[in-house]
């Protein structure tokens, strides 16, 4: 079985998706192969198949905003990672979003309408593929981690190798990704003011380029690698994400699997992976205050968040783990071809 990945490198979490399920496939007989594609065919996903011959492979796996494109003779598989046009963010898009993403739900139904299966990452975003555009076929299939990678240290105590910028009494929290107005990155210096100069708030460059908040708690890493970023969850006390919208959540995923508690938004489909009360705690959109006070709670109980972090490795371990994640999507690609 041979599949082909057409990509355009977003600096997303749909990168980090396709590179996961990649890597798994290449564990198993399946032989596969990531085409890359301009960044401007993005804004013009009709003319993607261009550079992307499909004529040596089995099966296309591709995303709903420019699935469509690639359709032929071959079972096409499109992966819907989160839904722009979620009515929910309409109220956070600026104008020219709103015009851009219109442009976009043509594609994204075009593609949903000729493809062989409609893949959802997550409950919210079945639910939301059917109430946009009235699709109610889609198969979830959720991401998978690395937990050979996303770990708790065998070591304690460790803490950043920044000790110098991080004061030592400090509580630190991290944030991992692009600090955009959907991941709540606006939110971020509100709630480290609010919390004042007895905690630290590590964000990492995400995979574009790094985000400097005006924040004095706030410090913006440069782009970490994987160990680093993988070392920075670690010696992370609480993961800190308001984020307004996600298809899945996986740097949530990724700080699970290291074992540590999250503050996260009530929204989307964060109560799917984060169990408010046993593995973090699930605050109101927007609510500064909340997050505030969910983050004080948990720097003041060590034992608090070491239990809530041992249940959110289990968490991944028995729901979220790149082996079955990979395995689903084997069976997938069975019936279809």
């Amino acid at each position: 079985m041979q599949i082909i990945f057409p990509l355009i490198k977003a600096g997303s979490g749909s990168d980090v998706f396709t590179y996961n399920l990649v890597t798994g496939l290449k564990k198993t007989s399946i032989t596969t192969n990531i085409k890359y594609l301009p960044l401007w065919s993005g804004y013009i996903p009709y003319l993607s198949r261009l550079f992307c011959d499909t004529s040596e492979y089995d099966l296309i796996h591709s995303n709903t905003w420019n699935g469509f494109a690639f359709k032929n003779n071959l079972p096409l598989v499109v992966t819907e990672y989160h839904l722009v046009n979620d009515p929910i963010f309409l109220p956070y898009k600026t104008s020219l979003q709103r015009l851009y993403h219109s442009y976009i739900f043509q594609c994204e139904k075009k593609s949903i309408n000729v493809a062989d299966s409609v893949i959802s990452i997550s409950n919210y975003t079945k639910n939301k593929i059917e109430e946009v555009f009235g699709y109610s076929d889609s198969i979830l299939i959720y991401n998978g981690i690395d937990e050979t990678i996303f770990k708790p240290f065998d070591v304690e105590n460790q803490r950043v190798n920044s000790n110098n910028v991080v004061p030592s009494k400090n509580k630190i929290l991290f944030f991992s990704g692009n600090a955009i107005i959907r991941k709540g990155g606006d939110l971020l210096p509100k709630i480290m003011n609010e919390l004042g100069d007895k905690y630290s708030l590590l964000i990492s460059g995400g995979l574009r380029k790094n985000t400097h908040l005006n924040a004095p708690n706030i410090i913006s890493t440069r782009k970490l690698s994987l160990q680093e970023l993988v070392e920075t969850y670690n010696n992370a006390d609480i993961f800190l994400f308001p984020t307004r919208l996600e298809g899945f959540g996986l740097s949530v995923a990724e700080a699970m699997a290291c074992g540590k508690p999250v503050v996260t938004t009530n929204c989307s489909s964060m109560p799917e992976l984060v169990v408010d009360g046993k593995g973090g705690y699930l605050c109101p959109m927007d609510d500064v205050k909340a997050f505030a006070d969910a983050i004080r709670h948990l720097a003041e109980d060590e034992n608090l968040r070491k239990k809530m972090g041992i249940f959110n490795r289990q968490r991944i371990l028995d729901m979220f783990t790149i082996g079955r994640m990979t395995n689903e999507y084997i069976r997938l690609y069975r019936k279809l071809i």
